[in-house]
């Protein structure tokens, strides 16, 4: 098991249409960086860095749980919607009473390029973690009905079916490490510690909402996705790991029209590491964010 500090505070904030839990590092007087991680997993991913950040880039740091994983509230009947998670991390935003530092993984990194579109107001700058959308082709709909029709049942099945459980956390870290193969097991068992509660059947089920396979059912495609990217003013640094990883599936071309489309951006790759750059190279993702921060 990995040893990190744990956070120095926990909260829930009430966003009135949900709750979200927040995990803090560091001094609140300082300026604001807040963490978003990556589909199906957690805030408390962040473990490594974020008391780095806070220590040592003289940050306050806060992480969260995205609606429908870990303890924030649940995902609606109807399963994500892309608006919704804009919505309730540009709310967190709004609280600090000024200009935030978003800083996502994955999923989340395209949550806070949609952040900094709609509401350029609330964000300082952006550091987005191999967060710049799903190659155009995964992206492309041939016979939308089929699409709704498998929606729907996909949706059943998850109401019908409930939450698969499985007989020990360590039995589900193992899983993880299956599906994130670069990851270390005890990372896999320090997100499975963190990211698991007890089902009704006796044992163990992963917090996140299933209802996050679903999908957001919203229009969106790769025109629409650099469309968005163009009206974000403020900076972004992008950060790509140099290793094959199976979560990495962005071709160099795209990824270079995508980041030639944001006005005042900066690519780096990092060297030795695939998808979870901050895991693999947390010192390089802080030399990098030290750099970024300061200009």
């Amino acid at each position: 098991m990995l040893d990190l500090p744990q956070p120095d505070r926990a909260n829930f904030v009430d966003l009135g249409r949900t709750i979200i839990r927040t995990w803090e590092w560091g001094d609140p007087t300082k300026p604001p960086v807040l963490l978003v991680h990556g589909g199906w997993d957690h805030g408390r991913m962040w473990d490594g860095i974020a008391p780095r950040i806070a220590s040592e880039l003289n940050r306050l740091v806060v992480a969260v749980d995205v609606r429908g994983h870990g303890d924030s509230g649940r995902l609606p009947e109807a399963g994500p919607s892309w608006h919704m998670f804009i919505l309730d991390i540009a709310e967190i935003c709004q609280r600090f009473g000024q200009p935030v530092t978003l800083v996502g993984h994955s999923f989340g990194g395209g949550v806070v390029l949609s952040v900094a579109a709609a509401f350029p107001e609330l964000v300082d700058r952006v550091v987005n973690l191999d967060g710049l959308g799903p190659p155009p082709e995964m992206m492309q709909v041939q016979d939308h009905a089929a699409v709704a029709e498998r929606w729907l049942a996909d949706a059943d099945r998850i109401v019908r079916e409930g939450p698969r459980e499985y007989a020990s956390v360590e039995e589900m870290a193992q899983k993880r490490k299956d599906i994130n193969t670069r990851l270390p097991y005890d990372w896999c068992l320090h997100l499975a510690t963190h990211g698991t509660k007890r089902g009704q059947r006796g044992g163990f089920t992963w917090k996140a909402d299933p209802l996050f396979r679903l999908g957001s059912p919203e229009p969106f495609d790769d025109e629409l996705l650099v469309a968005s990217y163009r009206v974000i003013r403020p900076p972004v640094m992008a950060l790509s790991g140099t290793e094959p990883d199976q979560w990495s599936f962005l071709e160099p071309d795209d990824r270079a029209r995508r980041l030639e489309a944001l006005p005042d951006a900066e690519h780096h790759g990092v060297a030795g590491a695939g998808h979870y750059i901050h895991v693999e190279q947390p010192d390089e993702t802080l030399r990098l964010m030290d750099a970024f921060f300061s200009k």
